[in-house]
């Protein structure tokens, strides 16, 4: 699977989602991940973070946009 079709496939997999906590998380890494655009993640690393937000998610031990959004202003 070429690169366009893996980015159409995960379009049309989050559109279909339903799940807001799972919206959260992926929202939380895409956010994560724009603040360090220039430091490359392993793939360990990666799973590493899915992992740990999977237990968050799991615990309800989120952070609300609002928040999100204080603890940026000081990056």
């Amino acid at each position: 699977m070429n690169i366009q079709a893996k980015k159409l496939s995960l379009i049309e997999w989050m559109a279909s989602l339903q799940d807001e906590s799972l919206i959260n998380v992926i929202y939380h890494f895409r956010e994560k991940a724009a603040h360090n655009p220039l430091k490359r993640m392993s793939i360990t690393e990666f799973e590493a973070e899915l992992e740990l937000s999977e237990k968050s998610r799991k615990a309800s031990k989120l952070t609300s946009l609002e928040e999100m959004e204080k603890e940026s202003a000081n990056w």
